[in-house]
């Protein structure tokens, strides 16, 4: 008799073992701890199949608590932005409800104006119609998920100026056509990575692009 003979008889009597109850503890299975029994064999899967089933329902309780936290946030941030009369409120809004209610590091709302030189105000960073026509911009504007991840040198500086220390950042268009962009930076390298869910934050930029043509008008 052969292995495969066993096997075969085995798959043809599935219920050998319950006719045969006293063989289970007879049959030997190599483990980590040694030769243990095929019923202890059996428990020792089970309970791993048990601990992984209970690993991924705590995982998905965390994934939907933290959807819950960005979802309230990001709604309290629509709000405030849709009681704004100017450029100056969103600001304060995107201060309050974005910058520090997601501790976040940076965050700059980029306009292209009608300026001869960049001016900052707050979040609000407004650059000259040539900066903001440059081709990583325009890259970027284009893009139609944003980009995420580690910026070149020129965009970052265009983005959030030369003082602030950018490791990574996020950043997405605004508006249809295009106003701005709406960009989130730190000093951090790994922050931000490429591949990061970013469905609160074009949520924020497309209220700001209904937004902004009306306060601007």
């Amino acid at each position: 008799m052969t292995d495969q003979d066993v096997i075969d008889y085995l798959s043809q009597n599935p219920d050998f073992f319950n006719r045969n109850p006293g063989l289970i503890d007879q049959i030997q299975v190599p483990s980590e701890q040694g030769v243990i029994s095929l019923s202890h064999h059996a428990m020792a899967q089970l309970r791993a199949q048990l601990q992984k089933a209970r690993d991924e329902n705590e995982r998905m309780i965390t994934s939907a608590r933290s959807n819950a936290w960005i979802f309230e946030r990001t709604r309290g941030l629509v709000l405030a932005l849709l009681q704004c009369e100017d450029l100056d409120a969103v600001s304060a809004a995107l201060e309050e409800h974005l910058q520090r209610a997601f501790e976040l590091e940076t965050v700059c709302l980029v306009l292209a104006d009608d300026v001869e030189q960049v001016e900052d105000r707050g979040i609000i960073r407004r650059l000259p119609h040539s900066e903001f026509n440059s081709d990583d911009v325009q890259q970027l504007v284009m893009s139609p998920d944003g980009r995420v991840g580690r910026f070149s040198d020129g965009l970052n500086e265009r983005l959030f100026g030369e003082e602030r220390q950018v490791g990574s950042a996020a950043a997405v268009a605004v508006g249809k056509p295009t106003v701005g962009a709406l960009a989130l930076g730190s000093a951090n390298q790994h922050h931000f990575e490429g591949g990061m869910d970013t469905l609160c934050f074009d949520t924020i930029a497309e209220a700001l692009g209904l937004l902004l043509p009306r306060i601007r008008a």
